[in-house]
Parts: structure tokens; C-alpha cells; sequence
């Protein structure tokens, strides 16, 4: 809404997003109405789904359910909706679905089940005070460590744009667990960034 009235923008890379998809989606959520889009491939069969959200990130994702694939809440990247036609059938919205419930499982935007458990990081006592202003998940606890460095500590998945985030501090920062995150980023810490996140 506040880009809408050119008064914010947001600076860096994005990935476009086609005015008549998201118009549908927005329809489709306020009904709630079912959706029916084309995903992926203009080859591939038509779904209906029931929007619950969106997901914004680096990439935009509708929260969706696709009855014909039973009642998990499943993940739809936007960009990757090539039609989308609001339907005239309205449906009633899972009560026990909570976006933000939902959007807590994962670091960014992309859930992997298998990932999901505790995560902890460590900045460096010249880092800590940087680190502490973010708010990295809703459930993060800071530990304040002796020596000024901070532990920051949550439960989520969505390794790869951990690794993502964590290579903006360097070497600033070490991976305590989960130990498949902490190999994923071993050997990309760097001491030559001129400033941190």
C-alpha cells in the first residue's frame, strides 16, 4: 500500500510480479473465493486452491490449500502463476490456520519440515550490539555473553536463506546448530566486508 502511494519504495533486486495475478490473488482473499490458477507451465492442468495469505520475501508466495491434494497448507511462488481467475465459490478458511503460526516455521519464506529445530548463532562481542537490533524470528532469546559477544537462539527452518543472511556478516558470526546449517556456510565466513548488515 505505502509503494502504491510512491511515497516508500524498496531498494534491490526483486522478482516481478504480474499486476492481473496478484489483483486475482487479492480478490480471491478477501472473499475468501477459490482461485484457479496455471502453475509453472502453461502445459499443466488447472488447480483450484484456497488462498489463506501471502508470504512476501525475496520471493512473494500465496498460502494456499489445494482440496484435490487434501488439507495441508501448502506454498505457491507468485511469479510462478501464469493465470489466475477468481472463482465464484466461496469456502470456509481452516480456524485452526494462523499465519503467523505458519510464517514462524521458517526463517525466510521457504519451509522444509525436515529442517525445522533449534538454531543457534553466535556474533562476535563487535558484532553483538548490530545483532541485537534485529529481529531475526519471533521466537529468538538473545544470551549476552561475557566476553560481549550475543547468542541468539530460535526454532525454524529454511537453511539455505539462513545461509544466505548469515553471509552478509562474515566472519562475524558462527553457526552453533544445527550442524547441517554450520557445514552449509563453513568455508564461506569472510573477514573483509567493509561493514555489516
Amino acid at each position: 500500500m505505502l509503494q502504491a502511494l510512491a511515497t516508500v519504495t524498496r531498494p534491490g533486486p526483486r522478482v516481478s510480479l504480474a499486476p492481473e495475478i496478484l489483483d486475482a490473488v487479492t480478490e480471491a482473499l478477501r472473499g475468501p473465493f477459490r482461485l484457479r490458477v496455471r502453475y509453472k507451465s502453461d502445459d499443466a492442468p488447472a488447480r483450484v486452491l484456497e488462498p489463506h495469505g501471502v508470504l512476501l520475501g525475496h520471493r512473494t508466495y500465496l498460502v494456499a490449500r489445494d482440496p484435490a491434494k487434501g488439507d495441508l497448507i501448502r506454498t505457491f511462488r507468485l511469479d510462478q502463476i501464469l493465470s489466475a481467475e477468481v472463482l465464484d465459490e466461496s469456502f470456509a478458511m481452516d480456524p485452526a490456520f494462523s499465519m503467523e503460526r505458519f510464517a514462524a516455521r521458517s526463517f525466510g519464506v521457504w519451509q522444509d519440515p525436515a529442517q525445522f529445530g533449534p538454531v543457534a548463532w553466535r556474533f562476535a562481542p563487535h558484532a553483538a550490539e548490530r545483532a541485537a537490533g534485529f529481529r531475526f524470528h519471533p521466537s529468538q532469546r538473545l544470551e549476552w555473553q561475557a566476553d560481549g559477544g550475543l547468542i541468539v537462539r530460535f526454532e525454524a527452518a529454511g537453511w539455505l536463506e539462513m545461509a544466505w543472511h548469515l553471509y552478509q556478516w562474515g566472519d562475524a558470526v558462527e553457526v552453533l546448530e544445527p550442524k547441517g546449517l554450520r557445514a552449509l556456510v563453513e568455508g564461506h565466513r569472510r573477514g573483509d566486508f567493509g561493514s555489516m548488515p
